[in-house]
């Protein structure tokens, strides 16, 4: 254990410099006259140093405003807490304290005192303004003050050599090589101001940010997803926000074409609901559906890759469109056709004679129709090279063409059948409908509410951890 000292005047004896003391025997205080300037005093156990400055225009020594007064415990060598110069070179690392001492006093906010002792129970406590520390702790704090403020100004260099290589440019048509000057965790304080729980709209963020932040951001990010930056964790919840969160919006929107009752799109309700969300005059309920599904298409089937929409065909002189509504690709590069009609038309219809279901002619019609579709896009018929180009394209080979899988959205279950039905017949349009389905070969036939059904119960099963 170190000698206690009890006389500051024995203590400083062997101060390195004895030129730069001036000992008050009458006033027992010390005078450090150095580039910061010390007056020391004992106070009890400890040696009070308070901190001073020369005033010019007075020619005198005043206490410096908003100073601390630091107490160093008897046990401890204060010189170790005074800066001195010696050699043109500082030798203590209190010195940090000294420059630094704007940042030390917002971290510890309305300081007045510090008392350095190892008597205390804690490393360190602040409390009635009176920081009481430990050594080792004060000169780790007084470490990363340190740190922080090379922080501050490595920062505000980078900032300013960027901007200054804009205007070279922007003046003198001057490019300048671009390199990463920034230093390792300085990015997290734009990202921290910019992620505050008081900016909690886009309208909050885009105040701060304009087209070009954005563009950068969203390149950077795109980049940080494919090199693997960020931790498995993140990337799932990313999934899981793209899927659950961006399908619950989607599914609001579904919910709200399904609640018109009619074909009629001139209705208010249906104008103000076409409007907010394709922004564009549409005058046909089954193009408002083929719009929808072009729009958020993705976020309903998860195995497409890519969709090409209106896919001109030949020799279909038969049929009124000559291009149907989607051609998808999955995964695998295949394609899968996709005819959409509406929510409100049937499927089938009642044939009392047979006392069974039947399609309607609006369900048969649409299966003739996929089928003229089928064997033109098996035949290659397809009207524009460069459509035939860039379907292509995204398959390993042209033999992918044959024989598609074709997928029909039709109805509703409200609308399944349009006639009246007993209980009895009820019962039995699910099994009817459910046979004639899965009679037809290489076509699926969804409902709108099946395929809003699938969508409902992959949001249920995602679990956020």
């Amino acid at each position: 254990m170190p000698k206690k000292w009890t006389n500051i005047y024995e203590l400083f004896k062997s101060f390195p410099r004895k030129d730069i003391l001036n000992i008050d025997q009458s006033k027992k205080v010390i005078k450090i006259e150095s580039k910061n300037d010390f007056i020391l005093c004992k106070d009890n156990d400890f040696l009070k140093i308070n901190f001073y400055e020369f005033n010019k225009d007075l020619k005198v020594l005043e206490k410096k405003k908003d100073y601390i007064e630091l107490f160093v415990d008897q046990w401890l060598n204060p010189i170790d807490y005074i800066n001195y110069r010696n050699n043109e070179e500082n030798n203590e690392w209190w010195y940090n304290f000294l420059r630094d001492y704007s940042i030390f006093k917002k971290i510890f906010k309305n300081i007045k005192k510090v008392k350095i002792s190892e008597k205390y129970e804690r490393d360190m406590r602040f409390q009635w303004n009176i920081l009481t520390i430990k050594p080792h702790k004060l000169k780790e704090i007084l470490e990363l003050v340190e740190q922080t403020k090379k922080k501050v100004n490595s920062t505000r260099i980078s900032l300013e050599n960027y901007l200054v290589n804009e205007l070279k440019f922007k003046l003198l048509n001057v490019s300048t090589k671009d390199t990463t000057s920034i230093s390792n965790g300085e990015f997290d304080f734009l990202v921290h101001r910019l992620n505050l729980s008081t900016k909690k709209t886009k309208n909050d963020l885009k105040k701060y940010l304009n087209n070009k932040d954005i563009h950068s951001l969203e390149s950077l990010f795109d980049k940080m997803v494919r090199t693997e930056v960020f931790d498995e964790d993140f990337l799932r919840k990313l999934d899981d926000y793209f899927i659950k969160e961006k399908l619950q919006d989607v599914i609001k929107i579904w919910r709200k074409i399904m609640s018109l009752k009619s074909d009629n799109v001139k209705t208010q309700e249906a104008k103000k609901l076409i409007n907010h969300v394709f922004w564009t005059d549409i005058w046909q309920l089954e193009t408002v559906w083929q719009k929808y599904f072009e729009k958020y298409l993705l976020y309903l089937f998860f195995s497409y890759k890519k969709i090409v929409p209106k896919v001109e065909l030949k020799n279909l002189e038969n049929l009124d469109k000559q291009y149907p509504d989607f051609i998808w690709i999955n995964h695998y590069d295949w394609i899968d056709i996709i005819e959409i009609k509406t929510h409100l038309k049937s499927i089938l219809v009642w044939d009392d004679s047979h006392k069974n279901f039947a399609f309607s002619s609006e369900m048969s019609r649409a299966i003739i129709q996929t089928i003229n579709y089928m064997d033109a896009i098996t035949d290659k018929e397809i009207k524009k090279e460069k459509d035939k180009t860039e379907l292509l394209k995204y398959l390993n080979v042209q033999e992918n063409l044959y024989r598609p899988k074709w997928i029909i959205i039709i109805s509703s279950k409200e609308k399944i059948c349009n006639s009246k039905l007993t209980k009895e017949q009820n019962e039995r349009l699910k099994i009817d409908f459910t046979k004639l389905r899965n009679s037809i070969h290489n076509i699926q036939i969804f409902t709108f509410d099946e395929i809003l059904g699938i969508a409902e119960k992959y949001i249920e099963n995602i679990k956020f951890w």
